[in-house]
């Protein structure tokens, strides 16, 4: 840990050390305080789950209906090797023959 994690650590432990240090009717005021902000966190981490499983539930079926749709069709592009064109499938594996010169 750095020297900086250091300090934050020990400010960390003030802070609890003073909330611990009050009153248990002085805590209950200063939850209820808090009490807005701790709900807002807790809905907005809801909200992005329901909006992941909304995306999922809306794009994986139409992604598996155009992929039985599509086949599996293999695009193929051209592409330049020493000087002559070779004609490459996308996901296709080509062996190649390599010479070490010292």
């Amino acid at each position: 840990m750095t020297n900086n994690g250091f300090q934050y650590y020990g400010k960390f432990q003030g802070v609890r050390g003073n909330l611990l240090g009050l009153p248990g009717w002085a805590r209950a005021i200063l939850f209820l305080f808090a009490l807005p902000g701790i709900l807002l966190l807790a809905l907005s981490i809801v909200a992005i789950v329901c909006s992941l499983a909304a995306l999922l539930l809306l794009t994986v079926p139409v992604y598996r209906v155009l992929k039985a749709f599509a086949g599996q069709s293999i695009v193929a592009r051209e592409v330049e090797v020493s000087g002559e064109p070779v004609v490459v499938q996308a996901g296709a594996r080509r062996h190649v023959d390599v010479k070490i010169i010292e």
